[in-house]
């Protein structure tokens, strides 16, 4: 299934600049991420200087501030299907004691791990180009370098499949007399 973008977005990635480089970020949430009594989620950005952006007005933590994203490495793989629907492998790499105490703590208790995806464009870090992408984070393993863990769409009852509305004005054809 595609994703869509927004029209901002299609039209910059179209007419955009050879130079011009669209950054990846990941916010993970969790009730146990916890700092000073506030929520502290895990932000990272594909890239590799640590970079502030906006977040959308909707946003779970920090809706429409400006918020650091940390500089960790990650990759996706392409999704299979898994035992939740389509699934993948995602890898963060280098992560710091710090997160690593967060996400142990988040496996004790039984709630998923949010895990939002957003577009921005490096010359524009007020606007998200693309998404937000919510999915939940599961089956996080931890090795000396990296974690790794299992994707997965949070509420896929929730998508929406159809995007067009089909009436008798706009297609007659649907309603044929025998």
């Amino acid at each position: 299934m595609p994703i869509s973008a927004t029209q901002a977005w299609a039209e910059a990635a179209a007419s955009a600049p050879k130079d011009e480089v669209m950054l990846i970020t990941i916010e993970l949430i969790h009730p146990t991420f916890v700092e000073n009594g506030q929520p502290a989620p895990i932000r990272a950005v594909r890239n590799t200087v640590d970079v502030n952006f906006r977040l959308e007005d909707g946003a779970p933590v920090g809706g429409g501030t400006v918020v650091p994203f940390k500089a960790i490495p990650f990759e996706i793989d392409y999704p299979r299907i898994g035992n939740l629907g389509a699934e993948a492998t995602i890898r963060l790499d280098n992560v710091n004691r710090e997160a690593s105490r967060y996400l142990h703590e988040a496996v004790k208790l039984n709630v998923p791990i949010q895990a939002i995806f957003r577009g921005y464009l490096a010359s524009d870090p007020n606007t998200v180009g693309q998404g937000p992408y919510k999915l939940i984070l599961r089956n996080v393993k931890r090795t000396a370098r990296q974690l790794e863990g299992q994707l997965a769409i949070a509420r896929p009852q929730n998508m929406r499949v159809m995007r067009e509305v089909y009436d008798m004005v706009r297609f007659p054809s649907l309603l044929q007399v025998s």
